[in-house]
């Protein structure tokens, strides 16, 4: 919840002064970082890549869809919704929201297959467009199944433009 109102309250400060487009972001990290519970109890690797579409839907906020991979066989598909916001000249802070289907691995039990992500993105933009960065997610499915450990996922950035 403390994460949730964290990107909620970045979506009100100040936008990226300059628009970039679309770019694809991939990442490496490890999820499960925090155990809560039985259901989650290992830590297990993972990868992700996300389409970021430089398409503005409202007020900055742009659409994006994304996949992850763990190690232990589970996986997240997922759509949803980002801005970008400038923390200095190449200091970008991007919170996200999303809603998407999990697959259960053999390890951390989640719930059910509706669940939601939200998270933030510190990056550092580099020459062209490129950003490298790391990120803070947690995937709950906000109690509307009996079981609802959520878990959170730290990891490493990059980000490429696709111009």
């Amino acid at each position: 919840m403390r994460l949730a109102t964290a990107v909620l309250a970045l979506t009100m400060s100040a936008p990226l002064a300059a628009q970039e487009g679309a770019t694809l972001v991939l990442g490496a990290g490890a999820s499960g970082i925090w155990h809560h519970n039985s259901h989650v109890q290992h830590t297990v690797e993972t990868v992700s890549v996300e389409y970021r579409s430089g398409h503005e839907l409202f007020r900055e906020v742009k659409p994006l869809v994304g996949a992850f991979a763990m190690s232990d066989g589970g996986a997240y598909l997922h759509a949803g919704i980002y801005r970008d916001f400038a923390l200095a000249p190449r200091w970008i802070v991007t919170p996200h929201f999303s809603a998407g289907a999990y697959g259960r691995g053999s390890k951390n039990d989640l719930g059910g297959t509706l669940e939601f992500q939200s998270g933030v993105d510190l990056f550092y933009r580099l020459d062209r467009g490129w950003r490298i960065g790391a990120t803070l997610r947690h995937v709950s499915n906000g109690g509307i199944y009996d079981v609802n450990p959520g878990i959170e996922t730290l990891a490493v950035l990059l980000s490429v433009p696709l111009r």
